[in-house]
């Protein structure tokens, strides 16, 4: 039986912490592109209760197969699997299509970042400053920033948002 990419070799469950990110990643990452489990497993050659199993914290997917979930999911496979990428969608509703030749021209550029979806605001915090533009994709806009993560202390966190769910950047100030 292959064992999945995560798994640390104990109880065949992998680790608990990193799964936890895994997990919400690829359900969030397959609503994205409006796939269910089964037309996932039907891509990937598996039955889609390991899809399920996955999205569950349930087991781990192989390396070769978390790479055909970063191709189909149009990720790369360090976004994929690394714990300090998190992932954020627009909600279901928002109508597709952005214009994207202006916000390509942001990478490299520190931005306040104004999201279209209430729930979004609320959690990300609208019109945050400091947000750099790390890299921007057809789907995918790669920020990195800090925030508060415990008394005194800051965390540097870098997300993948749908470009969706972005309403409007206001440039804060270049790279350098």
């Amino acid at each position: 039986m292959a064992r999945g990419f995560l798994d640390n070799g104990g109880d065949g469950n992998g680790d608990g912490e990193r799964k936890g990110v895994l997990e919400e990643k690829l359900s969030k990452l397959r609503r994205k592109q409006g796939l269910s489990q089964q037309e996932v497993a039907d891509a990937l050659g598996v039955s889609r209760q390991t899809i399920s199993n996955w999205e569950s914290g349930q087991g781990a997917p192989t390396l070769e197969k978390a790479a055909e979930l970063a191709r189909l999911y149009h990720v790369g496979l360090d976004d994929l699997v690394a714990d300090d990428v998190e992932v954020v969608t627009a909600s279901i509703d928002t109508p597709p299509g952005k214009d994207l030749h202006v916000l390509r021209g942001l990478a490299g550029t520190t931005c306040k970042v104004f999201f279209s979806d209430d729930e979004l605001m609320l959690t990300l915090g609208t019109g945050r400053p400091g947000m750099k533009v790390l890299d921007v994709s057809d789907e995918w806009v790669r920020i990195e920033y800090e925030r508060a993560s415990g008394v005194g202390k800051r965390q540097t966190v870098v997300q993948l948002v749908d470009v969706n769910a972005i309403e409007s950047f206001v440039i804060a100030g270049d790279a350098s």
